[in-house]
């Protein structure tokens, strides 16, 4: 079976950010301008989710979040995709095989906010997701000393990559990670939702 997926050819180095979205808003755009520009990615893809396994309760509809993140993006080397809805994966160990499957060639690089290093020895097959892709790390406000305490960054300390050589983590081996310090946006899709700012047309 074949899956539309953003352009992507063998030797490219691409980013990718995976989430609800729900809201998109200008804090993911900011961080995934950061993640090129630091991390030397020639793409990023926005991997918009079905759901969240760590929530209880659903997101918006899939359609919506999608439009809305296609209206709010743009940038030319970054790509909107539902490949999870599609290939029926719910976790990022999954998505991944399914992704290095269908993009021989290709070295992804997952990228996550310092929220998610702290608790990510949580997510499903996490020691896989080290194991087999590099791991960029970009700092969000409150979040840079329970991040770099977690259980996943002591057990991965030695392979982590200095900020200084950011650059180089997409054509690391995995295990590598690398955590930034970097000019964050204090902006949260859940504030947004509290404050009556998510209202969609498929919304009532």
């Amino acid at each position: 079976m074949t899956y539309a997926l953003p352009h992507a050819r063998p030797g490219q180095v691409i980013g990718l950010l995976g989430g609800s979205f729900d809201p998109p808003h200008a804090g993911h755009l900011h961080i995934s301008r950061e993640a090129l520009k630091r991390f030397g990615l020639d793409r990023l893809w926005w991997l918009v989710s079905p759901g969240n396994p760590l929530k209880t309760a659903g997101p918006a509809p899939l359609d919506q979040r999608m439009t809305a993140a296609r209206a709010l993006v743009d940038h030319p080397r970054i790509a909107i995709t539902d490949i999870e809805a599609r290939t029926g994966t719910r976790h990022t160990a999954a998505t991944l095989r399914v992704l290095r499957a269908l993009c021989p060639g290709v070295r992804f690089v997952w990228l996550m906010g310092a929220d998610n290093l702290a608790q990510f020895h949580l997510w499903q097959d996490w020691r896989e997701i080290l194991d087999t892709v590099p791991v960029g790390v970009l700092a969000r406000p409150g979040q840079r000393i329970s991040a770099r305490l977690s259980p996943a960054a002591r057990i991965y300390a030695r392979a982590r990559i200095p900020a200084r050589d950011s650059q180089a983590l997409g054509h690391a081996n995995a295990p590598a990670w690398c955590f930034l310090n970097v000019p964050m946006m204090d902006i949260s899709s859940t504030r947004l939702r509290a404050g009556g700012a998510w209202v969609g047309p498929l919304q009532t």
